[in-house]
């Protein structure tokens, strides 16, 4: 009997399955407006960092975040609908620890801020973790000299006119006040000119910071080099003795030269 239940005329086919897709969609529709409790992760981006200080040391973070959501919302957060939670660091709470300053956020204390980035239809229950640290170093500025690294040669009787002269000569060096303060010069990369017989002029980029931490206010200086030429010529000049004793008489030979 079962089995002559199943059987379905050919031409009905088409309905049959309309019906059974139909009706998944109607059921799928349902789950998904029932509303769950989960846990989703969300990375956090952090805005407006205090100008007069630089991040020791940035890392990312990842908020769990229990919420209670219509399945759809849950459902479009899998498929990364929304982006990452932002914090505004300006409303870190912050304390002095001995040479750098230690910003930190509270989650049981600042569910509203992580609360407005989520969809309307989501309501967050607990973060983890809940408390974020950010160490900052006061930010300091330096103005420093710059030296030339260079290798250079001259054709024939040419030479180099005085010094090579650097535009900037000086460049101001910003980051965390104790690898500022020990810098003293920053370096240029090498320099190479070859057989040179002209006034040349060009750039010249500065080497990398050897701390990431550090910003340079240029990347590169220009330079000039001013080049001379020696001339050769003869001539010949009479040798002159002086204070020659009263009675002698001084030959030279030769008496030119």
């Amino acid at each position: 009997k079962l089995i002559a239940l199943l059987k379905i005329e050919r031409p009905l086919l088409p309905v049959f399955f309309f019906l059974i897709g139909l009706s998944t969609i109607f059921w799928v529709l349902t789950v998904l407006s029932k509303e769950y409790t989960a846990t989703i992760s969300s990375t956090v981006s952090f805005e407006n960092y205090p100008s007069d200080k630089l991040l020791v040391e940035e890392n990312e973070v990842v908020l769990q975040m229990q919420v209670k959501a219509p399945g759809f919302a849950l459902l479009a957060h899998q498929f990364k609908f929304f982006g990452s939670i932002p914090l505004n660091v300006d409303n870190f709470m912050r304390k002095r620890r001995g040479k750098v300053w230690e910003y930190f956020w509270i989650g049981d204390q600042s569910l509203s801020e992580v609360q407005e980035a989520l969809p309307t239809n989501m309501q967050l229950l607990h973060v983890q973790p809940n408390r974020i640290d950010l160490v900052f170093g006061d930010k300091a500025q330096k103005v420093i000299p710059i030296s030339l690294k260079s290798d250079i040669s001259f054709e024939g009787l040419f030479r180099q006119k005085g010094t090579i002269q650097l535009q900037p000569d000086h460049i101001t060096v910003s980051g965390p006040k104790a690898i500022v303060e020990a810098i003293e010069s920053i370096s240029t990369n090498e320099l190479n000119l070859h057989n040179l017989s002209k006034y040349t002029q060009g750039n010249i980029s500065l080497e990398e910071p050897k701390h990431q931490e550090l910003t340079y206010s240029h990347q590169d200086v220009a330079f000039e080099v001013t080049v001379v030429q020696f001339t050769e010529g003869k001539a010949t000049i009479p040798i002159q003795v002086s204070d020659v004793p009263r009675g002698y008489e001084l030959k030279l030979f030769p008496e030119k030269v």
